[in-house]
């Protein structure tokens, strides 16, 4: 259902935006994921330098596998608000993944979205590539940009708002559309006006509760978004440009404070995992494997 009733958000939004909603945005995505390869330190720069243009290209890799009909979509969010995980801070979820699925059961846990499990998942992807390197692991360097494009994205989706909430689409409240109009068509059209200044990175230890904690502060922000998005639109009929403009107006704070939020974890993430890896000095290509001829054993 939540994909369904995206997919048809990002449809309509196709008249008054340049591309389809899928999690922060296309272009969103991108932009966080350029601007906190500026952030790394020395050790790591070159190497997330030289495979810039592939990161960038892939922190959207996630959506594609969503579109592609993997069952991917629960990855994405938390449905902070639903009646089984209680008020805020929604402690009725347990953190721990073994007890959250004794209590729930799977079925139920990713109708109300995993997104904090999976950012740990692809935390550990990335730290065992980066291991790779101090074993010569012909590998290390594409599974170390593979699962570093895969857990930054699904930590840049905590950051958004809608991402945190089972009003997720604003469907609850009579303004469906709300989350492609925020995260995609807002950005995209007021993408030059930003003032985003992401503070400095903290390496990440435990990428479970980031995440978890991430989410509580997204929740935090989904009431005064749903407002803005309220008040920008009343007594019109259409998300015009004058709309654009007043909800950008009311919730411009909110979405420099998030993108840039959304900058410092990403380098914090990938900096985390290096760390935890044992600080392997990263090789753009590593050697490669001399092959002897296998002779056949003689009868």
């Amino acid at each position: 259902m939540r994909k369904t009733l995206i997919a048809l958000t990002a449809c309509a939004l196709i008249v008054i935006a340049p591309s389809s909603a899928l999690a922060w945005g296309i272009a969103a995505h991108r932009y966080i994921m350029a601007r906190a390869i500026d952030l790394l330190p020395a050790e790591l720069k070159p190497f997330f330098e030289h495979y810039r243009g592939e990161l960038v290209l892939r922190v959207v890799d996630p959506d594609m596998w969503r579109n592609a009909g993997w069952d991917e979509d629960p990855n994405h969010f938390v449905d902070f608000g639903v009646p089984e995980l209680g008020p805020y801070p929604f402690t009725a979820l347990p953190r721990e993944y073994g007890s959250a699925i004794e209590k729930f059961g799977m079925a139920t846990l990713r109708r109300n979205g995993v997104l904090p499990w999976r950012e740990a998942e692809e935390f550990g992807n990335l730290r065992r590539a980066f291991e790779g390197f101090a074993k010569n692991s012909a590998f290390a360097p594409a599974d170390t940009v593979l699962f570093a494009a895969a857990a930054a994205h699904y930590l840049q989706d905590a950051h958004q708002p809608l991402h945190a909430t089972n009003n997720y689409d604003g469907q609850l409240t009579q303004q469906n559309g709300v989350h492609a109009r925020f995260e995609t068509a807002l950005f995209e059209r007021f993408e030059a006006k930003l003032t985003v200044n992401p503070g400095p990175l903290a390496p990440i230890r435990n990428p479970r509760d980031v995440a978890f904690d991430t989410l509580l502060a997204s929740h935090q922000l989904v009431d005064p978004l749903l407002k803005a998005d309220k008040e920008a639109i009343a007594g019109k009929d259409t998300y015009d440009d004058e709309y654009f403009e007043k909800f950008f107006a009311k919730v411009r704070s909110i979405l420099e404070k998030r993108l840039a939020d959304s900058m410092t974890a990403t380098a914090s993430l990938i900096v985390g995992a290096w760390e935890q890896a044992g600080k392997p000095p990263l090789k753009i290509e590593m050697p490669r494997a001399v092959e002897k001829v296998r002779t056949p054993k003689s009868d």
